[in-house]
């Protein structure tokens, strides 16, 4: 069955299509590639239906492979930290990825980067690092749930978003026009990671709450702790004092 097909063979086909798709939309807006990395029929006025067609591609890729097609027609929202890491972390691995990948997306999107390169194949790798790295900060999070401990983790994870999207070796070179600079990176991920944190401490599931967008406009209404928190020497704690004192005013 095709939808046996490995997720890490899968993810890579439907990053693959996106990274053509960036090009493509790119060249749309008038923006020279960095190198000549596609034929030039693909950035003439053939362009929109090539893209239009890549769109219909990865939809169709995902009704094909995805274990959850569902899934991806749903609104995205921020969820706790025990549905991202389960007692069987493995199976958190996939809702992980694929949340945090159109979280970032839209983030990016309200901050100004529409055409951002965002691979999927990066929040597999943050997932197993906060995994290695952070174990013991996660199950403190997820057994006692205070505020604290959810914090602490929140804030690690963080840190470990901006860090591995910022340094991940591209396939093709993104049009550096339409990429977040670093302040971008880290209102979209402290962004993402101060959600988890309101999923994970909330008592009951999060309603019609617009999770993301709460933790941004909060973060940017304290933005002179936000711009501390990312020069701060000790930027995990910086963060996690930060998220502590948001987290119990927010949805």
């Amino acid at each position: 069955m095709i939808r046996d097909i490995s997720n890490e063979i899968v993810v890579s086909l439907k990053d693959r299509l996106r990274d053509v798709r960036h090009l493509i939309r790119a060249s749309r807006h008038g923006v020279e590639p960095v190198t000549q990395t596609l034929p030039d029929i693909l950035f003439d006025k053939a362009a929109r239906a090539v893209d239009k067609a890549l769109t219909a591609a990865e939809t169709v890729s995902i009704s094909l492979v995805s274990q959850d097609p569902a899934a991806h027609s749903t609104t995205i929202e921020a969820r706790g930290l025990d549905v991202y890491f389960p007692a069987d972390t493995c199976t958190g691995e996939a809702p992980f990825r694929r949340d945090i990948y159109y979280l970032t997306k839209r983030m990016f999107s309200v901050l100004g980067s529409n055409n951002a390169l965002i691979h999927e194949a990066t929040f597999s790798g943050v997932h197993g690092a906060m995994i290695r790295r952070h174990g013991a900060l996660l199950r403190a999070a997820k057994v006692d749930g205070g505020l604290d401990d959810i914090s602490t983790a929140c804030a690690a994870m963080a840190i470990e978003l901006q860090s591995h999207y910022h340094t991940e070796p591209l396939t093709l070179p993104a049009h550096y026009e339409a990429q977040p600079d670093t302040e971008a990176e880290y209102l979209c991920f402290a962004s993402i990671a101060l959600a988890i944190g309101l999923a994970t401490y909330a008592d009951h599931e999060p309603g019609e709450e617009r999770l993301v967008e709460s933790a941004l406009l909060a973060l940017q209404a304290r933005q002179d702790k936000f711009d501390q928190a990312i020069h701060a020497t000790d930027r995990a704690e910086a963060f996690s004092g930060l998220f502590a004192f948001l987290i119990p005013h927010l949805p």
